[in-house]
């Protein structure tokens, strides 16, 4: 790190003035905030020694209506730009670079443009990429049109047909608000700040969108988009001094600043509660009494107020975090729901505190109310036990810690822990500084009547009170779309010869810039090369060692004071029931109680010891024969250093002592994931649709649709209805699998912890007696037939998937397979499914493991265009059409995948699975040497061997209007069934 560069405040660098530089002990980075002047413009960078370098381009952005203007505008700015004025730099940009990460986000308040990489040419590339895309968009009109919304005929050159929106955020948020989560997040919100920009959706309502014009889109970027009112975030180990020097050349030359904008205002407190009831939408036609969500919602403190906010914090994880906590439990002990949780905002400027009671009867809303207020009465009342207090400070304290980045960079987590607090005026450096803050709370929270205060304050005296209830509706999407249809048909009464010429003309001008094909305009943008990719494969070393029954693995790496932990057992042979029962033990391990603790005590100790606990079950797919696999049943962990011995203990008991006499908890658990699995149908669909496209194929693809699957949704429906005896089902599985054999022991932690373990024995787990094996794992099933099938959800959109057979890793076809998904989507599916078809996502996808290949689609309005272009997609690139360009970006797109980072806590199991899957680092480094010197005649030729003509198998999940007027398009048309 720079010692030496901007570390005195008041220190200058061009015209930039460091106000701020905090050393970040615990996250061994160094904090920057700086000031450029004239404009005003604010840097923020963390500097460490992480590889990982990203940035963030965040402005705010405070919608006055739904129509979605805010997410519109971060689609189109993405389409083109001044110095780079092609459709989609974007997504060309994917093609061209060594990106980790790369996207744009819409939030309630703001907007950020975020991306990492871990090569310096490609950070730059992409900075300028990003930064001209938000100063100098080009915003054409057409963008506009394609990205947001629009009026066409269903024949689009036909007037005398039904007029219909269209628009890829227009279906896009079709898609989200068919999620109950995000549907009564956004009405509690609405109702809770009316006042406040966060009442509209950010997203955009659908019902909205269709308002926002063309117009009002490029006023929102001229009163946000300007340098002087953007936060540039940096963050890793690139030089900061480079990165000023490409701002002050590049976005702040000769840019005058523009008045700071207003704050968000302040909510006038509501004087008597406000009380609403609405319905939501199910696929469900029975049980519906109690299938009812019950809201009820604070508007608590000021976000500026950080140490109520944090109090606030602790208190709503201390009464709901797990299912021992005290109001938590109280409301599951009730019988008035199934499951409750809660949602404190700590991104809005006054904080809303929100409590969701799950799984209810219709009128059991002020039962609900009554009995949260008076245990919260009598918490208040007989005050916090401290070492509930410690459980959460530990919660937090590992939090903060631990180095994440296996889904999306550190850095980028660091982005919204501190840089949105700095955008509202708070410090940052609070954010990233909590060690000082939690040691004074946790001095006063010795007292236990420390946040009696604030509930009373916040909570029970508190008249800004929202009572929300969503009932289910089986009707209500369709009525959703008779609404739709009606307001279209009424629009239509009334559009005169001019307009309909201009819907006529701008369909025309919509289609003939979405031909156009960009092949050499590409090369305005920058790019990085075949050459800068690494050589070499990824290895991480893994050491092993004999102890007792145990094999123990260790992967050293610096993981912050973190010891992962993964305890791994054999699968042996079993039957279908049995396959079922070993989900539902991987589901409901860490609920239960173990040894001479309850459930409720072992849940509180988890919490107070442990960052998680968590039981997976995994295939274990061998590489080189897609039919073998040696599964295993893994109980992973994650503590502090300090805390090695109570997790050691904790996992010991789990595997000895197991609590499945627990009646009671059982039922309420197996109720409790019943519930979610039917509220989050919809939200799931792209899985269910690619597990069951996918289930005929291999046995891996059989087993992962049992484990994961509509068979096991529907087995959780099914047992739900009665639970009695289940937990001895669950003790015959676990007497099956744990304690057998010669289990491995896989660690993720730096040297010195692991001699610590060493020292002290691994505490005793290699000295436990195993037994003899139970029978090795074999696939005993016949693979099924799958018929092609469409299957009714709630959704307003389709979820589509086309599966079929490939080659395995090991199969020399394999890389250029991989090479093809790249350009099937650079090609051709992005262009017709998403740009023209208006799908919010679409793309190919080959599991070179498991030998399969498919297609998918997602949140998308149509079907028939969909499967239609897959199989294009698949002529295509047999046919050859592409050029060396389009491969070397495949080859890009490939790489990227092949070399996204993996955090340090992950890494020892990471290298464990390639071991015990056969993926040797030989292997790995042929399929990469393989990739990159393939040719255009060796993609034609996968292609046409693997996949051109080959039996393919269609699964959609879709809405039952959408489903029904697209199967009239297919020949033949398939089955619609229901889900269960």
């Amino acid at each position: 790190m720079s010692h030496d560069f901007l570390i005195k405040e008041g220190d200058k660098y061009k015209d930039f003035t460091l106000v701020s530089y905090t050393p970040i002990k615990e996250l061994k980075s160094v904090l920057r905030e700086l000031v450029h002047h004239p404009t005003g413009a604010q840097v923020m960078h963390i500097e460490n020694e992480d590889p990982e370098n990203l940035f963030c381009l965040s402005f705010k952005t405070l919608p006055s209506n739904s129509n979605g203007v805010a997410h519109i505008l971060e689609h189109t700015t993405l389409c083109g730009s001044r110095l780079f004025p092609v459709k989609d730099p974007f997504f060309a940009m994917h093609r061209r670079s060594l990106n980790t990460f790369m996207n744009a986000m819409t939030g309630s308040d703001f907007t950020c443009y975020p991306a990492s990489t871990q090569v310096e040419k490609d950070f730059y590339n992409l900075l300028d990429v990003y930064l001209d895309a938000v100063f100098h968009p080009l915003l054409k009109e057409t963008s506009f049109l394609q990205e947001g919304h629009r009026l066409e005929f269903a024949n689009p050159e036909d007037p005398s047909t039904p007029l219909e929106v269209k628009g890829i955020v227009y279906n896009e948020m079709k898609g989200s608000l068919s999620s109950v989560d995000n549907y009564l997040w956004h009405e509690m919100i609405a109702r809770l700040v009316p006042d406040l920009p966060y009442a509209h959706n950010a997203g955009g309502d659908p019902k909205e969108i269709p308002d926002l014009t063309y117009r009002q889109l490029i006023e929102f970027h001229e009163a946000y988009y300007h340098p002087s009112r953007c936060l540039f975030y940096f963050y890793g180990n690139f030089p900061l001094q480079k990165h000023l020097d490409v701002l002050a050349e590049k976005a702040l030359k000769k840019i005058s600043p523009l008045s700071p904008l207003d704050g968000i205002g302040h909510q006038p407190r509501f004087k008597k509660p406000v009380q609403a009831t609405l319905p939501y939408s199910t696929n469900e036609t029975e049980g519906l009494e109690n299938k009812s969500i019950h809201v009820f919602g604070w508007l608590t403190t000021m976000l500026q107020n950080q140490e109520e906010v944090i109090a606030l914090t602790v208190l709503d994880s201390i009464l709901m975090d797990t299912d021992a906590s005290p109001l938590k439990k109280s409301l599951l002990d009730s019988g008035l729901c199934v499951s409750a949780e809660s949602y404190i905002d700590g991104e809005m400027t006054e904080i809303p505190l929100v409590i969701v009671c799950r799984g209810a009867k219709k009128e059991a809303a002020e039962k609900l109310e009554l009995h949260i207020r008076t245990k919260l009465g009598e918490i208040a009342r007989e005050g916090i036990p401290f070492h509930l207090v410690e459980s959460v400070i530990h919660q937090l304290e590992f939090g903060r810690m631990e180095i994440t980045g296996d889904h999306s960079p550190f850095g980028l987590t660091l982005f919204m822990r501190s840089a949105l607090a700095k955008q509202h005026g708070c410090d940052p450096k609070h954010a990233l500084t909590l060690h000082e803050v939690f040691e004074e709370l946790v001095e006063k929270a010795r007292d236990p009547m420390f946040f009696t205060p604030l509930i009373e304050k916040y909570l029970l005296q508190n008249s800004h009170f929202v009572s929300l209830s969503l009932d289910p509706d089986p009707g209500f999407d369709a009525r959703s779309i008779v609404q739709e249809k009606e307001r279209l048909a009424k629009r239509k009464e009334k559009v005169t010869e001019k307009e309909i010429a201009h819907i006529l003309k701008q369909t025309k001008e919509l289609t003939t810039f979405q031909a156009i094909k960009e092949g050499a305009s590409l090369e305005c943008l920058p790019k990085v090369s075949l050459s800068d990719v690494p050589a070499e494969t990824r290895e991480f070393t893994l050491t092993s060692e004999k102890r007792g029954a145990f094999e123990i693995f260790h992967h050293d790496a610096f993981t912050n004071h973190i010891a992962y932990v993964d305890l791994i057992f054999d699968i042996p042979t079993l039957t279908l029931e049995e396959h079922f029962d070993l989900q539902m033990l991987c589901i409901l391990s860490a609920e239960l109680g173990v040894g001479k603790r309850t459930y409720d005590e072992n849940l509180e100790y988890i919490q107070a010891h442990t960052g998680g606990v968590g039981a997976y079950a995994s295939l274990q797919v061998q590489v080189n024969d897609p039919s073998t696999m040696t599964p295993t049943l893994q109980l992973r962990g994650k503590a502090l250093e300090r805390k090695l011995p109570q997790l050691f203990e904790l996992l010991t008991d789990m595997i000895k002592n197991p609590r499945f006499d627990e009646e009671t908890r059982l039922n309420e658990l197996i109720q409790k994931v019943a519930h979610s699995m039917q509220s989050g149908l919809s939200r799931g669909a792209m899985g269910y649709a690619s597990k069951l496209a996918l289930s005929g194929l291999s046995p891996a693809g059989y087993l992962s649709n049992l484990w994961h699957g509509l068979p096991f949704y529907q087995e959780v429906q099914t047992l739900a209805k009665d639970t009695k005896n289940y937990g001895k089902r669950l003790a015959h599985i676990a007497e099956k699998i744990y304690c057998r054999g010669n289990p491995h022991l896989v660690l993720s932690c730096d040297r010195e912890i692991y001699d610590t373990i060493d020292k002290e024995g691994f505490y005793g787990l290699p000295n436990l007696s195993m037994g003899p094996q139970s029978a090795p794992f074999q696939y005993d099933f016949d693979l099924p037939e799958v018929p092609d099938q469409i299957r009714l959800i709630s959704s307003q959109v389709a979820f589509t998937v086309s599966g079929q057979k490939g080659a395995g890793y090991c199969n020399p076809l394999a890389p250029p397979l991989a090479i093809s998904t790249e350009l099937m989507e650079s090609k051709l599916l992005h262009h017709r499914i998403r740009e023209q078809g208006g799908a919010y996502g679409a793309g190919a996808s080959y599991n070179a493991i498991w030998g399969h290949f498919y297609f998918y689609t997602y949140r998308d309005p149509h079907i028939a265009h969909s499967l239609n272009s897959f199989q294009a997609a698949i002529e295509e690139i047999a046919a050859g059409n592409f050029d060396e360009n389009d491969l070397e970006g495949a080859k890009l797109g490939i790489i990227q995948h092949l070399d996204l980072p993996i955090s340090p806590g992950s890494r020892a199991i990471v290298s464990y699975i390639w071991q015990r899957d056969g993926k040797t680092r030989q292997r790995r480094q042929a399929f990469r040497d393989n990739l990159l010197n393939l040719s255009k005649k060796d993609i034609q030729e996968a292609v046409q061997s693997e996949l051109l003509g080959k039996k393919r198998t269609i699964c959609i999940f879709a809405g039952e209007e959408l489903a029904s007027r697209e199967n009239e398009k297919l020949t033949p048309p398939l089955p619609i069934k229901k889900i269960s």
